[in-house]
Formats: structure tokens, C-alpha cells, sequence
């Protein structure tokens, strides 16, 4: 199953039934249903920062007086990722073909903050999610910075601000997390792999305006990230062999392998952007930024409690 396994019948049948005859992969389909999951895409608009408390990446933020610039372990002002108007988010993501899915994964109002720290590894990258419940952008003032913020300095180069907007959808296994090569070969065919492929592709509808993306499948070539989030959140390290952390991570849980995969199951990756030269964003070799959190933590506003990484090829 999905991490996202309380959705098994998330896109709406007639679009599934499409998918599987246009692809003429009936064969599919329990497979498609059973490891579909929601997704929020992010789409650049406009440049620049002149609507206060709109969502966007880059620049500087909007910020309430009560909430200061978050600052780094060495004392240097952390760097502005995104900011996300979750009234504007949810407003745009409405769809009675989702069934209000997507919404209610996130709180229905208030900002959103990404701030990034120290990052020497690609795992365990410092930063903030800082969630601000209020309602009023009007309270929000805008906190122009003119030095260079922890992940300027880098290039010395100042990333540039863009607007952001949301547009709901499903997506399905990528690379790195199909699991199709352990269904029943007997319910394949010899031309399901590429079916499959093909379906995923036209899924993938990736504008040329994509920033990045809320919730659905992480990037990467190994289909790990949620182990990788959920041996730091527990075990504070990752040693890239997945069979001795998972044997760690068994320990932490007394053994219990049910209870282990559930942990599993309800990581969620609560952000991921894309390097993008239009704002200055290059992680490492052209990769994505990920944050993860449990869905428990997420749930209940707890975004103090993440775990942020780099995946580059």
C-alpha cells in the first residue's frame, strides 16, 4: 500500500477507467488504485513581492511582528525558501473531483514559512518550518534583507522572489518507488511495464512554470526518503544501508514490525522544490529540496518536528 493508503480510490473512476483502456492495461488497475497518491503542484506567476502574504519562493518574507527572521547555529540569517498563504492554497486546490482529499491535509488557514540553515551533507539539512495561524496578511510586513542570507553567500547571488500558485492532482509511482516488478507476474503482461510508464508519464504533466510540489512522491532513483526521514527522526543518522537501518529502526519499536511500517507508511513529504534558475535555486547537481514530517505531526500543526534533505543524481 500507499503511504497514502486511506485513498485508495482517489482519482475519479471514469479518469482511471480512460487512463487503463487509452494505456490497454486493464491489468493495472488494482495496482494503480492501490498506490495512488494526492499531490499539490507548485506553479511560478508572477515576479517580484508586491502582494503582501501572497505565497511564493525566493526573496524575503512576510513576516508578523511577532515572529523574528530565524537565525542559524552560527548566528547568520537563515534563507527563505518559500512562504505559503495556506488560505490562497487551499482556494486554489478546491476540486469536487478529489473529494476535498488535499485539503485536508493542510490547516485550512495562516502561513507557512521554509527557512534553510547549515547544509555541509545532503541528510539532515538545518532549517525551519514556522507555522503563523493568523488570518489578517495585514499583519504581515515585508523584511527586506540586503546582505546575503546562509545559502546566498554560496554563489553570492540573491534569489529572486516569484509568486506561487496550486493546482491539485494525483500522481503515482516514480521510478525510484514502483514496486510493480513484485505483483503476481501471472496478472502482468509482457507489455505492462511499458504501459505502466506511459501512464506515468502522462500523470507527470509537468508545465514549464513547475517550482515544486506538496505532498506526493519524492524524487529520487532508490524510493527510500521516508526511511531515510523517519531513522533521523528516531535515530538521528541514516547509514545508506537500508537493511541495517530499518534493523534499528525495529529495535527503536521493540520489535514490532507492524508497528514499524505504520511509522513508514505516515511519513509524508510536506514539500519539495525543484533548482530552478529563474529564482537562483541550484541544489547541488540540478536536485530537489525535500522536507518530510510525520502525519500525526502534520495533522496537528506540529511542523517544528521535520526533517529536510537534498536528492541530486
Amino acid at each position: 500500500m500507499s503511504t497514502y493508503s486511506n485513498y485508495p480510490n482517489l482519482l475519479p473512476e471514469t479518469k482511471l477507467q480512460q487512463l487503463l483502456e487509452r494505456h490497454e492495461a486493464p491489468e493495472l488497475e488494482q495496482y494503480l488504485r492501490d498506490h495512488q497518491r494526492p499531490l499539490v503542484k507548485l506553479i511560478r506567476g508572477d515576479k517580484g513581492r508586491e502582494r503582501i502574504g501572497h505565497s511564493r519562493f525566493g526573496g524575503s518574507p512576510d513576516l508578523p511582528e511577532q515572529l523574528e527572521w530565524p537565525q542559524s547555529k552560527n548566528g547568520e540569517k537563515m534563507t527563505l525558501i518559500a512562504q505559503l498563504n495556506l488560505a490562497q492554497l487551499q482556494a486554489e486546490i478546491q476540486d469536487e473531483e478529489y473529494q476535498g482529499v488535499h485539503s485536508s491535509l493542510l490547516p485550512k488557514q495562516g502561513m507557512l514559512y521554509f527557512f534553510l540553515g547549515e547544509g555541509e551533507t545532503a541528510n539532515d539539512i538545518e532549517h525551519q518550518v514556522i507555522y503563523w495561524p493568523g488570518t489578517d496578511v495585514s499583519q504581515l510586513q515585508y523584511q527586506e534583507y540586503e546582505g546575503f542570507t546562509i545559502w546566498e553567500e554560496e554563489d553570492e547571488i540573491k534569489f529572486e522572489a516569484y509568486e506561487v500558485h496550486a493546482h491539485a492532482d494525483v500522481e503515482f509511482p516514480n521510478y525510484g518507488y514502483s514496486t510493480l516488478h513484485l505483483v503476481d507476474q501471472d496478472t502482468l503482461t509482457d507489455e505492462s511495464e511499458e504501459a505502466y510508464m506511459l501512464i506515468t508519464e502522462e500523470m507527470d504533466w509537468k508545465p514549464e512554470n513547475k517550482m515544486g510540489q506538496l505532498f506526493g512522491y519524492a524524487e529520487g532513483q532508490h524510493g527510500d526518503g521516508e526511511l531515510v526521514a523517519t531513522s533521523y527522526l528516531y535515530n538521528g543518522k541514516y547509514t545508506y544501508r537500508p537493511d541495517d537501518d530499518r534493523k534499528r529502526l525495529l529495535k527503536h519499536f521493540d520489535g514490532d514490525e507492524a508497528r514499524l511500517q505504520e511509522e513508514l507508511d505516515n511519513v509524508y513529504m510536506l514539500l519539495e522544490v525543484d533548482s530552478d534558475q529563474e529564482i537562483g535555486f541550484l541544489w547541488w547537481d540540478a536536485g530537489y529540496l525535500q522536507f518530510f514530517i510525520r502525519k500525526e505531526d502534520l495533522l496537528a500543526g506540529r511542523f517544528d518536528r521535520t526533517f529536510c534533505s537534498i536528492y541530486s543524481s
